[in-house]
C-alpha cells in the first residue's frame, strides 16, 4: 500500500484532536445516582445556567427535574483530575417510550418519526462550571462525547440537539447536525430551543474519523450505559478513545 492509499485509510489527525485525545488521561466520567451526587450537579447547572442566563427565577439554587429520574435518562458528571467540571444528561427515546426535553418540545416533529419506529438519543442539559469553562474551552467536546457513545450504543437514528439558535451552528459542524424544527419558547428557561438532529451513521463514520477522541471501545459504552438490571453499575467510567485501534 503505497503513502497516499495509507493516509486515505488513515487520515492525518489535527493538532486539535491530537490534544484532546491527550487530554483524556485527565479525564474520567461518572455515572449519577446518589442523592447527593444529584445535588451536587444540580447546583452546577445552576451556577452554568446563572452566568448564561438561560433560566427564569423559579429556580433556587439547585435545578433538578422528574426527567432526571426517568427510567430511559443517563446523568453524568465528567471530572478534570477529579474535579467535577460539567455535567451532561442522555434520553433514549423510543416508540415505547416517549420521554426525553426534545420529545416534551418537539412532539410533533419526533411523534411521527417514533410512529415509524425510529429512536433518538437525546442529550440536554449540558452544564460546565463557569471558572473551569475558560480555563479548558474543549470541555463541551470532551463531554459531547457522552452523546456519541450513547447513539452508538443504543443504535439509536438520530442524535437530537434540541439547543439555542446561536448554538446550532455548533452542532453542524462537529456531528453535522441538520435543521429538524425552527426555535421555540422552552419552558423554564424562557428562551428560544430550535431542534438538530445527525444520524448516527454520520457520527460513527465521519464525525469520529474527524475527531477520534469520540471513539470508544465497547466496554466502556458499556459500563456508561448499562442497566442495574444487568449488574453492579460502574460509577467511574476511563475513555478508552486512544485504544480503539486494538478492537472496539
Amino acid at each position: 500500500m503505497n503513502a497516499s492509499a495509507i493516509s486515505a485509510v488513515n487520515p492525518p489527525i489535527s493538532n486539535f484532536a491530537r490534544q484532546l485525545l491527550g487530554f483524556l488521561d485527565r479525564i474520567e466520567y461518572r455515572r449519577i445516582l446518589s442523592p447527593e451526587d444529584f445535588e451536587e450537579i444540580g447546583r452546577l447547572r445552576y451556577r452554568s445556567y446563572m452566568t448564561r442566563n438561560v433560566m427564569n427565577d423559579d429556580f433556587d439554587g439547585a435545578i433538578i427535574d422528574e426527567l432526571d429520574r426517568d427510567s430511559h435518562a443517563y446523568v453524568y458528571g465528567m471530572y478534570i483530575d477529579q474535579q467535577l467540571v460539567s455535567t451532561l444528561r442522555i434520553h433514549h427515546i423510543t416508540p415505547d417510550h416517549r420521554k426525553g426535553t426534545s420529545y416534551k418540545l418537539f412532539p410533533d416533529i419526533l411523534g411521527p418519526m417514533l410512529d415509524q419506529g425510529m429512536s433518538f438519543v437525546d442529550p440536554t442539559r449540558f452544564a460546565a462550571e463557569p471558572a473551569v469553562l475558560s480555563e479548558f474551552p474543549a470541555i463541551p467536546y470532551l463531554t459531547l462525547r457522552i452523546a456519541a457513545m450513547a447513539s452508538e450504543f443504543f443504535s439509536a437514528d438520530y442524535c437530537l440537539a434540541a439547543v439555542k439558535p446561536e448554538h446550532a451552528a455548533f452542532y453542524k459542524r462537529i456531528f453535522g447536525s441538520q435543521m429538524m424544527a425552527e426555535a421555540r419558547e422552552h419552558e423554564g428557561y424562557g428562551i428560544p430551543v430550535g431542534l438538530s438532529g445527525a444520524p448516527i451513521r454520520a457520527i460513527r463514520d465521519a464525525v469520529a474519523v474527524r475527531y477520534p477522541f469520540f471513539k470508544s471501545q465497547l466496554h466502556e459504552r458499556r459500563n456508561m450505559f448499562m442497566s442495574s438490571r444487568e449488574g453492579v453499575v460502574p460509577l467511574t467510567i476511563l475513555p478508552t478513545a486512544k485504544y480503539t485501534g486494538l478492537g472496539a
